[in-house]
């Protein structure tokens, strides 16, 4: 049997020659129930047959299907794939399938089985690898053996491959290459610039399609980031002359209060950026960041701080894990957000401790985490089955008197005081005076030794948080929730924490090397994704700005950051350091986990809805007149306007570039029964039902 993690390169090393033709057939799989069975077949009139009947009740399609070539010379170096059928009173009522010629011949010389001829062809792996523009297709055993009802699955879904260990599936590994159609690689390329942007454009899908997953990402990697405007300083207390002024003319600077003492500014331009950025993946990696290691509008809304502080995320978002948790610790906004700043060492004097806020969640969810944990992300487990901790609050109190001494950069033109007050630019400054020089009880049973300057006591902590094993697991696994599924599966998680621990030349924390493996995972890519429990809720703030790049919009983001609100996800105002969601928060009534669902209530799914009609339907969101400079919002449907006569046409293009080709046939069936209720000389009409019932619909809200 060969475990997953042998196999997961297996989607992206080349060997062999590349196909670069057209599949010229479709092998699709069927399940029934009732026998607890799985069929393949790649012939169309097999295909007619089944789903008429004709090899009995409970036949369905499970949706799985992969590329083949039909013919020996359709392509070079095809493998002929036999197909041999449970003999009638000794084998099982099954069919098996091998491209293997050596286990071909096996099979043939065992009464239990009947060799049934040629099904298809197709490239067999190498060394348990596939070649470029080829996907795996891996093959499970229900060991029904015992009973003579040997049954084996053929899927290109590595998750219900992974899965199927836990249904009693021996995994029997990579057995077939299947060909990558045209509408394959468009639909990964649309999956890919769902997770790893806010949403795919037409000609960024056919970017991807035509350069790759591996170089799109790697193109990203190296772009230069985008930023955020600088916003003017401002005093902690808002001077009694901001006000916000509506007299007409306005100006830019009218409304004061709003612009300089709330986030407005900052969230419209984070919407802006959403919708226009190059620099995708560095935006969508830097919003998942501001999720993990969170501060919030609620306890400080000046715009120009937290601009500091979502600036130093992206600045970090492809550097290494250990400068981005040290420049979170000095950054004056976490510092004030959780009590690091002006926290002074004990005094006996004034009866006080160092507030140990920073010091406990530094550890609970900017890093370690709360259990131990495998590689694999699952809990340790004691002798008595019960999860282990991974700190007490001994350690807690050893990383509160490492964060004493720091305090606010003084502001400009004034002199450093031991406590300075706030001011939210660069980094906190260190107070000897003001420190802990004591040893400091840290994890995993070391000690800081005491009289180390501040600066050394403090890399000496933060060295030791990085090299715990529970690192990578605990921050790998919430990027991947947080980009591509929300209950990944263990083996996906393992595969990147070893990313985490070495990015292949023996540096720990490399955030790229990360992001790369949890984007370039078996699990992450692929032109058919049917296991029920994969994906994610898409978040109501990467909803509306995917929704905008469907629609080719321009906007200047503040209807955006309004609806964004409404939908219970006020970006950057965060109710906790908790973040908008719990990363273990599970759909109700199932056992998965389903973070951003934590936001989807009854009333919240019908303003997701109601928020598609209203910029569908409208002819633009008109700027806002108590905005200096609005805008407004306006979309381009002309894509969709070009086709819409056609409503198969028009429902077949949505499915292409918003689906990932995944639309049901029913939900098709409905899309073009409505388009031809409007009036076919009302082509934008015909195109706002079709796209208004996709943006509105289950399918394109859970990102799979």
């Amino acid at each position: 049997m060969q475990h997953l993690k042998r196999v997961a390169l297996a989607a992206c090393l080349a060997c062999g020659a590349a196909y670069g033709q057209e599949p010229t057939g479709t092998a699709v799989e069927y399940f029934n129930p009732a026998l607890g069975h799985y069929f393949m077949t790649a012939e169309p009139a097999e295909m007619a047959s089944v789903e008429s009947g004709g090899a009995g009740p409970g036949w369905t399609r499970t949706g799985g299907e992969f590329g083949v070539f039909r013919g020996a010379s359709d392509a070079a170096g095809l493998a002929p794939v036999c197909r041999f059928y449970g003999t009638p009173g000794v084998g099982p009522n099954s069919h098996f399938y091998t491209a293997d010629a050596a286990e071909c011949d096996a099979v043939k010389k065992s009464t239990g089985w009947t060799y049934e001829g040629i099904a298809f062809y197709i490239a067999a792996p190498q060394a348990g690898a596939c070649a470029t523009a080829t996907t795996p297709v891996y093959r499970s055993y229900n060991n029904g053996y015992v009973r003579n009802d040997s049954n084996h699955r053929f899927t290109v879904d590595a998750t219900v491959f992974a899965h199927s260990a836990a249904f009693g599936y021996q995994q029997e590994g990579v057995v077939m290459c299947a060909p990558l159609s045209g509408a394959d690689k468009r639909a990964d390329a649309v999956r890919l610039l769902r997770q790893a942007a806010f949403g795919p454009t037409e000609a960024e899908v056919a970017r991807v399609a035509s350069m790759g997953p591996a170089a799109w990402i790697d193109e990203q990697l190296a772009m230069q980031g985008t930023a955020y405007p600088q916003y003017p300083w401002t005093p902690t207390n808002r001077p009694t002359s901001c006000v916000d002024d509506r007299t007409p003319p306005l100006t830019a600077t009218s409304f004061c209060a709003r612009d300089n003492y709330t986030l407005f500014p900052l969230q419209v331009q984070f919407f802006r950026n959403a919708l226009a950025r190059p620099d995708q993946l560095r935006g969508r990696v830097a919003f998942a960041l501001s999720q993990v290691f969170v501060t919030s509008g609620v306890s400080n809304a000046r715009n120009y701080a937290m601009r500091e502080y979502q600036q130093l995320l992206a600045d970090h978002a492809f550097g290494n894990y250990h400068d981005l948790l040290l420049a979170v610790t000095l950054s004056p906004n976490m510092g004030d957000y959780l009590d690091m700043a002006n926290n002074n060492k004990a005094s006996a004097a004034a009866n006080t401790q160092p507030n140990e806020n920073y010091g406990r969640e530094i550890l609970q969810l900017f890093s370690v985490g709360t259990v131990l944990l495998n590689a694999d992300g699952t809990p340790m487990l004691d002798a008595s089955g019960k999860a282990m901790p991974t700190y007490d609050q001994d350690v807690i109190e050893g990383f509160a008197h490492v964060f004493t001494g720091w305090t606010y950069a003084p502001v400009a033109g004034t002199a450093s005081r031991n406590n300075n007050p706030k001011n939210y630019l660069g980094t906190m400054v260190a107070v000897p005076a003001n420190h802990d020089f004591s040893g400091k009880p840290l994890l995993s049973g070391i000690w800081a030794a005491g009289n180390l300057s501040m600066e050394d006591d403090l890399a000496f902590a933060h060295q030791n948080i990085v090299d715990h094993a529970n690192v990578g697991p605990f921050i790998g696994k919430q990027l991947i929730q947080k980009l591509v599924t929300s209950d990944p599966t263990p083996g996906y998680v393992a595969r990147v924490t070893a990313a985490w621990n070495n990015n292949g030349a023996g540096q720990r924390g490399d955030l790229k090397a990360v992001i790369r493996a949890i984007l370039l995972d078996p699990e992450a890519r692929g032109a058919r994704k049917i296991d029920p429990g994969y994906g994610k809720l898409v978040e109501p703030a990467v909803y509306l700005a995917s929704l905008a790049r469907a629609t080719n919009a321009a906007s200047d983001g503040i209807y955006l950051r309004a609806q964004s609100s409404s939908l219970s996800q006020n970006v950057f105002y965060a109710p906790s350091v908790f973040n908008f969601y719990s990363p273990d928060y599970q759909v109700p009534g199932t056992k998965l986990n389903g973070p951003e669902f934590q936001l989807l209530t009854s009333a919240t799914a019908i303003s997701r809805a109601n928020v598609a009609n209203a910029l569908l339907f409208s002819n633009g969101i008109a700027p806002d007149s108590t905005v200096y400079g609005a805008t407004g919002t306006q979309l381009d449907l002309s894509p969709y306007t070009a086709v819409a006569a056609d409503a198969g046409t028009l429902a077949d293009r949505i499915n292409t570039y918003l689906l990932a080709g995944a639309m049901p046939s029913a939900m098709r069936s409905a899309i073009v029964t409505a388009v031809n209720a409007v009036p076919a000389n009302d082509p934008t009409g015909r195109a706002r039902t079709a796209l208004y019932l996709a943006f509105s619909s289950p399918q394109y809200q859970v990102q799979r």
